[in-house]
C-alpha cells in the first residue's frame, strides 16, 4: 500500500532541482525584525504577501508550505523521492490528524480541501472519505501505516483510552522510531534523530515541571542516550534540561522555560541544516530548503497569533 503520491518521474537530475532551490530560496524571509514591529502586517488581523510563503492567514500559509511541498516533491527523480519520502511523509502527519479532527465537517467539504493540497497517496486519502466515524478512519491510517515498523502502533486502543490527542502523540513517537531505524540516507537519519531528541528532551521537561507521577516512554533513535535523559529525570533537575538543550544545540537558555527550551531545539536543528546546507551537492541543500520553509509558516504562525501581544515577547518566539 502506498502512502505517498507517485507523480511521474520527469527525470531531471539533482541538480537541476538545486539550481531552481537555490534560486526560491531568495524569495525566504531573512530580516523577520522587520515584519515584527511593521504594525501595519496586523491591520485586518491579516498577514502580507510577501517571503516565500504567499498567504494572508495561518491557515493560508500552511497550505502554501504544502503546496511547495508538492512543487519540490514533483521536481524530484525517483531517486530523489525515495530519499525524502520520509520527511515528505513525517510532513503530512499534520495533514492526518486535522483530517482526523475534521471528520465531522466532511459534508462542508473541509477534508477535500484539506486533501486536495496534500501528498498523501489516494489509498490513504480513500481510508480518509470511505471513514463513517473516528474509529473507523483511526483503524484504517494504522492499517496502512502498519508496514513500515515491526511493531504495529495500536492507534485504535488508544483513541479510546486517550482519545485523537494521544493518537497523535502515539503516531509521531512510532513513526520517528520506525523511521530512524530504517535504512535511510546518512543526513536524514541525523535530522530524525534530532527531532527525536527535541521530543525526548521536552518529554522530560514537562515530566519535571507537571511533576508526573511515572517518567514518559522515551522514543528510540535519538542522539542523547536514553541514560542519560531517564538520569536527568531521577535527578529532578530541570537546570539540567537546559544545559543539556544548550549542549546539544549550542543556544544559550537562559532559564528552563518551557518556550526557550523548545525554541533552542528548533535553532539548534536550523543551525545545524544551515551549516550543512552550505555543500552545493547531495541532500543537504535540499533538506535545509525545506526545513526552512516549515520554520518561516511556523514563524508567520506566531505573528499571526502574537499580533496584539508585545513586540519583544512575539520576537522572543521565533525562530530565527
Amino acid at each position: 500500500m502506498e502512502l505517498l503520491q507517485k507523480p511521474a518521474d520527469a527525470g531531471y537530475p539533482a541538480e537541476y532541482l538545486l539550481s531552481r532551490i537555490r534560486g526560491r530560496r531568495s524569495g525566504l524571509i531573512r530580516d523577520w525584525k522587520r515584519l515584527i514591529y511593521d504594525a501595519s502586517l496586523f491591520e485586518a488581523s491579516s498577514l502580507p504577501k510577501m517571503g516565500g510563503l504567499k498567504a494572508k492567514s495561518p491557515d493560508g500559509v500552511w497550505a502554501s508550505l504544502m503546496k511547495e511541498y508538492r512543487w519540490v516533491y514533483g521536481q524530484m527523480n525517483m531517486q530523489l523521492r525515495r530519499t525524502f519520502g520520509p520527511f515528505f511523509l513525517y510532513s503530512e502527519l499534520r495533514t492526518l490528524i486535522i483530517c482526523l479532527r475534521r471528520l465531522p465537517d466532511r459534508k462542508a467539504g473541509v477534508l477535500d480541501e484539506l486533501l486536495n493540497r496534500s501528498l498523501l497517496s489516494d489509498e490513504m486519502k480513500q481510508v480518509l472519505f470511505l471513514s463513517t466515524d473516528l474509529q473507523t478512519a483511526v483503524s484504517g491510517i494504522e492499517r496502512m501505516f502498519a508496514p513500515l515498523g515491526k511493531k504495529a502502533p495500536g492507534l485504535g486502543s488508544i483513541l479510546e483510552t486517550d482519545g485523537l490527542r494521544g493518537v497523535e502523540q502515539r503516531l509521531i513517537e512510532w513513526y520517528l522510531a520506525e523511521t530512524v531505524a530504517s535504512g535511510l540516507d546518512p543526513l536524514l537519519k541525523l535530522f530524525f534523530s534530532r527531532l527525536i531528541d527535541a521530543r525526548n528532551i521536552m518529554s522530560i521537561y514537562q515530566y519535571l515541571r507537571l511533576e508526573i507521577k511515572t517518567v514518559p516512554p522515551l522514543i528510540p533513535g535519538g542522539m542523547v542516550p536514553e541514560a542519560r535523559l531517564l538520569g536527568i529525570a531521577k535527578g529532578g533537575d530541570l537546570i539540567a534540561v537546559g544545559s543539556l538543550t544548550e549542549e546539544l544545540t549550542g543556544v544559550p537558555v537562559e532559564r528552563p522555560d518551557p518556550t526557550l527550551v523548545e525554541l533552542a531545539l528548533y535553532r539548534g536543528i536550523t543551525r545545524w541544516l544551515k551549516k550543512a546546507g552550505r555543500d552545493p551537492f547531495g541532500v543537504a541543500p535540499i533538506l535545509d530548503y525545506l526545513w526552512r520553509c516549515s520554520i518561516e509558516a511556523m514563524n508567520f504562525s506566531v505573528l499571526y497569533y502574537g499580533r496584539d501581544l508585545e513586540r519583544e515577547a512575539v520576537s522572543a518566539e521565533l525562530v530565527q
